[in-house]
């Protein structure tokens, strides 16, 4: 094997590489649950609308959301785009576009703090699943 050949297949294997990486950046899948439950974000409690209707990338959720209520919803990329619309008053609408890490596997994106006007860093946090309860191994129940 000559050294141009060596070369050739060095370009080719790591040309493969940077497409793979590439196509698994843009590919990447994130379960976001919308929430609508009110925030406290600097001393200031934000609230959702009574009722809106919620779409993130252009798939819309459920008919409507109400207060302190929350939706999932799977999405795949780091870009995504919420849109906002009051039931109440149709004029009312807010969209804008967020970013999701690359290893955020699940994440809670929350509609008061958009609608609030709060910083982007707070419109979306890791979710962090309850803790277990503390019931002891002999009291749990099991179904088969």
């Amino acid at each position: 094997m000559t050294r141009r050949s060596l070369i050739q297949r060095a370009c080719v294997v790591l040309g493969l590489i940077a497409l793979g990486a590439c196509l698994f950046y843009i590919g990447k899948g994130h379960t976001l649950l919308i929430d609508t439950n009110a925030v406290t974000i600097d001393d200031a409690e934000l609230r959702s609308w009574a009722s809106a209707t919620v779409s993130v990338d252009g798939k819309k959720l459920n008919s409507s959301m109400g207060r302190a209520e929350r939706v999932m919803v799977d999405v795949s990329g780091p870009k995504h785009t919420i849109v906002i619309v009051n039931d109440a008053d149709t004029d009312k609408k807010v969209e804008k576009t967020f970013r999701i890490p690359t290893f955020m596997d699940m994440a809670v994106v929350s509609v008061p703090a958009i609608l609030g006007g709060a910083p982007a860093e707070h419109w979306v946090t890791p979710f962090t699943p309850p803790p277990a309860a503390d019931t002891p191994v002999e009291k749990m129940q099991y179904s088969r």
